[in-house]
């Protein structure tokens, strides 16, 4: 009867731990944005709000950059920038998923540079690909 219980015990708690783990949500990685949305969606999530502070300068400056770089299809510059700024912790929520969205449109539209033969878009990936 002992050993019965162990059993018992030991099987309603294999259940719960997979009933638990079975009703967590899957992360799916964010969405790119449409890559000539980028700069328009990065700069209204980094406008200061109301009841915000003001955004720090070097993250404006940052943003500034990355919107220029994106406007100007300059897309490893922009990867560059969008990365550094990714980095900063002082980022909100909805800030750092649009940087991140941004990074994998810049991404994305560098790599088909890259393939149309662009030889500083293959730099600018090769440059990536070693520093990641």
């Amino acid at each position: 009867m002992r050993g019965f219980r162990k059993h018992a015990v030991f099987f309603v708690f294999l259940c719960a731990s997979f009933g638990v783990t079975g009703c967590r949500k899957e992360e799916t990685p964010p969405a790119p944005l449409a890559v000539e949305q980028a700069p328009a969606t990065l700069e209204g999530a980094f406008k200061p709000k109301a009841d915000e502070p003001k955004i720090d300068p070097q993250i404006r400056s940052l943003v500034d950059d990355a919107v220029i770089a994106l406007t100007s299809k300059n897309y490893g510059r922009a990867l560059f920038i969008l990365q550094s700024l990714s980095g900063r912790s002082d980022l909100t929520a909805e800030q750092r998923e649009f940087v991140t969205r941004s990074m994998l449109s810049a991404n994305k539209a560098l790599e088909e540079q890259a393939n149309n033969g662009n030889v500083a878009a293959q730099e600018a990936l090769e440059l990536r690909r070693r520093t990641k």
